[in-house]
């Protein structure tokens, strides 16, 4: 298939000295520090189906949408499973909303339409017309791609995957790297078409390839304030060099990283490295890293020594590995893990974690990208609460809209407002055994 190249449209981030910003606005890639919010867009409640496990999530993924009212209404009483829509997908669904709340986009997740991209127009309810248009990226990205939407305006989104992992050895058998194909997609999302993408293998350096080390995984791709680089995370693995097979010795983990290519062109490949952090930046299910309006990149750790962290990209698109913000430090425990997180404007993002000890079960924590500082978000836990499959959160002038359902019980939205902190119940949500909410779109 020819490449379908066409021009985007990259305004440049408003940079505002004192503080941080969403990156959510229709007209560049951050969000302007005065954001009233809009009352009359859709609020999209997503559920993911128990497959053969109790919260595996592998049963597919239903959509319900109702009003900002309703969504903050307590007496609200909200069932996506059984008035909900089918989001096509055989796995849970990969969605993404529009920044007016009007659209969905989804990437179906493995399957026979896994790799489709389609839309669908927000009607409210279970009413979501899907656009007739759709386009599958499986032959470049394979039936299960990773992809985010960027803030530019609900022009592009990113898919990124990592498949193919081999070993090579010289012609001596002795073992040299192991290496996969790395495939980064451009998806124009009003179009409905493939924009450009490119492959390559991505090698770590020399010295920590013939150790073993070598990209697992991508995810979680950022456009940076100038427009013209994407950062995209990175999940690491190893082989051990003497049986090319994953390496299960108490090996040395070598420093967080990220790929940086150039953008619109997605040409050449270059990895940057942390010198703070050992732990992978690509996160899971949700968005990973976000731009401030100071022009920097704020980006989450996972499966970090010392637990999860938060790194700081420059505009020069490097590591600043002066700023220090560990988790553990800053909430008092140990073994922090960021399932998914979204940054809520002025210098405040709210992540969803668990730690040490906790059996998996979720917490929220309020966390000040300017002071480095923590803290727990005062809301109903269960022991049952887990956010590890958790994609998506709404926010709305100063109100951060968060699903939250044990595995299996009902829940509410919970609205949290980013400046005062102040959480408001919103709507019930109806559960059934096995399922879990996972997302507000």
């Amino acid at each position: 298939m020819k490449n379908r190249i066409l021009n985007f449209f990259i305004c440049a981030a408003v940079l505002t000295t004192l503080s941080l910003t969403s990156c959510n606005t229709d007209n560049d890639n951050s969000e302007d520090s005065v954001n009233p919010g809009n009352t009359d867009r859709w609020i999209t409640l997503s559920g993911a189906m128990m497959g053969t496990n109790p919260g595996d999530g592998n049963g597919g993924t239903m959509v319900y949408s109702v009003s900002v009212a309703d969504a903050k209404n307590p007496e609200k009483s909200i069932n996506v499973y059984d008035d909900g829509f089918h989001v096509r997908s055989q796995r849970t669904a990969r969605l993404q909303s529009s920044e007016d709340g009007n659209t969905l986009f989804n990437i179906a997740y493995t399957g026979p339409n896994g790799g489709e991209f389609s839309k669908y127009s927000v009607n409210g309810g279970k009413n979501h017309a899907e656009s007739d248009v759709k386009v599958n990226i499986a032959a470049y990205a394979t039936t299960a791609p990773r992809w985010v939407k960027l803030f530019d305006g609900d022009k592009t989104g990113i898919a990124v995957n990592l498949s193919g992992i081999k070993v090579t050895t010289d012609e001596n058998k002795v073992y040299k790297h192991s290496r996969g194909l790395s495939t980064v997609l451009a998806l124009h999302l009003k179009d409905v078409l493939i924009n450009n993408y490119k492959q390559y293998e991505i090698p770590f350096s020399a010295e920590e390839e013939v150790l073993g080390h070598y990209i697992s995984r991508l995810d979680g791709p950022v456009l940076n304030k100038a427009g013209n680089k994407l950062i995209i995370g990175i999940g690491k693995g190893k082989h051990n060099p003497a049986t090319g097979l994953a390496d299960a010795t108490a090996y040395t983990k070598i420093g967080a990283k990220s790929v940086v290519v150039d953008y619109p062109s997605l040409e050449n490949p270059t990895i940057i490295s942390s010198t703070i952090s050992v732990g992978n930046t690509n996160g899971y299910r949700s968005f990973n890293a976000f731009l401030g309006e100071d022009g920097n990149i704020y980006q989450a750790t996972q499966n970090d020594n010392g637990g999860s962290r938060i790194l700081k990209i420059n505009q020069n698109n490097q590591y600043d590995n002066s700023y220090v913000f560990s988790l553990d430090a800053a909430l008092g425990i140990t073994g922090t893990y960021v399932d998914a997180w979204r940054y809520a404007g002025n210098g405040i993002g709210y992540i969803l974690y668990t730690h040490d000890n906790a059996n998996g079960q979720g917490f929220i924590a309020r966390v000040d990208l300017n002071t480095q500082k923590a803290t727990i978000v005062d809301i109903p836990y269960d022991a049952d609460l887990d956010f590890g499959q958790y994609q998506g959160f709404v926010v709305n002038g100063d109100d951060v809209y968060i699903a939250i359902t044990p595995v299996g019980k009902d829940g509410n939205i919970y609205i949290i407002n980013s400046k005062t902190n102040v959480v408001t119940k919103g709507a019930k949500l109806i559960n059934k055994p096995g399922n879990h909410y996972i997302g507000v779109f």
